[in-house]
């Protein structure tokens, strides 16, 4: 299973709507990526970091599955200029991503 992260920095100052982030950003992705063969997509909500106490290093971290490398660079090409163009309608933090294998 190929895994793309796609990490939201909490910087100082950042801004980062959860509602449309879940809501309508989500969905868009979901709507175009998964006919393109993306499987699951999950969200994880940063609420703190190590040790504890201290601020959640990331706003929102969020991992699209596909079933090879191949099928996440052929729905990536098709659709991901649509979906990196919404992304200043939640954020205004540098979004960072990390294409892995899961093991």
């Amino acid at each position: 299973m190929i895994r793309m992260s796609v990490l939201y920095p909490a910087t100082a100052g950042s801004r980062f709507d959860w509602d449309y982030y879940l809501n309508t950003h989500m969905e868009l992705t979901r709507r175009l990526l998964t006919p393109l063969g993306m499987v699951r997509a999950e969200v994880d909500r940063g609420i703190g970091g190590f040790p504890p106490g201290t601020p959640a290093p990331f706003h929102a971290i969020a991992y699209l599955m596909f079933p090879t490398l191949a099928d996440l660079q052929a729905a990536m090409g098709s659709a991901g200029m649509e979906i990196m163009a919404d992304v200043p309608n939640y954020t205004d933090t540098q979004v960072v991503a990390q294409i892995s294998e899961a093991v």
